[in-house]
């Protein structure tokens, strides 16, 4: 474990590795990734030699896991599935009109998720990948969901924004429903996985298409559905937020959400300063795994250590198949030897 600190504070610098290395590493299409338990396996332990290999101490590899699905509450509820050969699953959506989806959840209040194919499909992965890694993997992983915009979304279709302006109060009932929804659909998984159903401490959300809605409509649209969920979800307040393409107005709002850390990953339209001139809450910083495939050793370098100086504590970067098909994994090299200066 390799420690950092800057003027006696301890820094972080995570490496994400983007699932899609894996199966890449494997030599398998990402379909197969997803649903073919022994390539899987075989493509995981390929992950863990090249990393090792590649980086040592530096970074630890990806753990094992079912290939993680976002949409896996939405699936439960209706949504279509693709297993495109070389992309991640995608879905469609489940209905057309909004009065069609105040319907549908409302048929779906008592569903067992559990019981529905998808999750099922999930359990039989996740067993066989624990039993082959059984210090590594966990027992049940890969199902996952949205937050109550990006699900309330991607359900409908696109026309979900059009019915903001012309159903506000049918929109309201709609996320709530939603958001009922998403906390039932977590509370089974946990139980599932033998945990409380309720986490006694705090619960992350990620909800990237809330940046879509006009910070104007937030109060109405946005806040009482992430305090519906936080509150759902977790008995304390330990509230993190992940939401991508917000805007320095948006800002003022994730205090008004109870949110106690945020992590505004690719947000063009934000610069530590306005993130900090719009909000006090404590936020990390991401150089984008599409930029710095392309930035020289002394930009790397730069960009470290200007976000160091601006007391950021948590500074990321991310690869994945492109940096590898594009044989740039230097450049990862070359930021952890950016990092180094600042290493205890």
């Amino acid at each position: 474990m390799v420690n950092y600190e800057f003027n006696g504070v301890p820094i972080y610098f995570p490496v994400e590795i983007y699932h899609d290395i894996v199966p890449l590493l494997g030599g398998i299409t990402e379909k197969q990734f997803f649903l073919n338990a022994g390539l899987c396996i075989a493509a995981w332990q390929a992950e863990i030699d090249f990393i090792r290999e590649e980086f040592g101490e530096l970074l630890e590899p990806r753990k094992p896991a079912a290939a993680p699905n976002s949409y896996g509450h939405l699936i439960c509820l209706g949504c279509p599935v693709r297993y495109p050969d070389d992309a991640e699953p995608n879905i469609s959506p489940a209905v057309t009109s909004i009065d069609d989806a105040i319907t549908a959840l409302e048929e779906s209040r008592e569903m067992d998720f559990t019981t529905q194919p998808i999750f099922v499909q999930y359990a039989e992965l996740s067993r066989k990948i624990h039993e082959a890694f059984p210090n590594d993997a966990p027992i049940f992983s890969g199902l996952g969901l949205q937050g109550p915009l990006t699900s309330a979304a991607l359900f409908r279709g696109q026309d979900f924004y059009l019915d903001i302006m012309d159903e506000p109060e049918k929109c309201a009932q709609y996320l709530h429903l939603m958001t009922d929804s998403i906390i039932d659909f977590r509370k089974q998984c946990n139980l599932f996985k033998g945990e409380p159903a309720i986490n006694p401490n705090g619960i992350g959300l990620a909800d990237d298409l809330a940046s879509m809605i006009p910070p104007k409509l937030w109060d109405e649209l946005v806040l009482p559905f992430w305090r519906q969920y936080y509150l759902g979800s977790a008995r304390g307040k330990d509230w993190s937020l992940h939401c991508e393409a917000l805007t320095p107005a948006h800002l003022p709002y994730l205090e008004k959400a109870g949110v106690i850390h945020y992590q505004p990953s690719v947000s063009p339209a934000l610069t530590i300063d306005t993130v900090r001139q719009n909000t006090g809450i404590p936020f990390d910083w991401l150089l984008y795994s599409y930029h710095i495939t392309d930035m020289t050793d002394a930009e790397i370098e730069v960009w470290i250590d200007n976000t160091v100086h601006a007391g950021i504590t948590s500074i990321r970067t991310q690869f994945g198949k492109n940096a590898v098909v594009k044989n740039k994994l230097d450049r990862i090299h070359a930021w952890f030897h950016a990092a180094d200066k600042y290493r205890v």
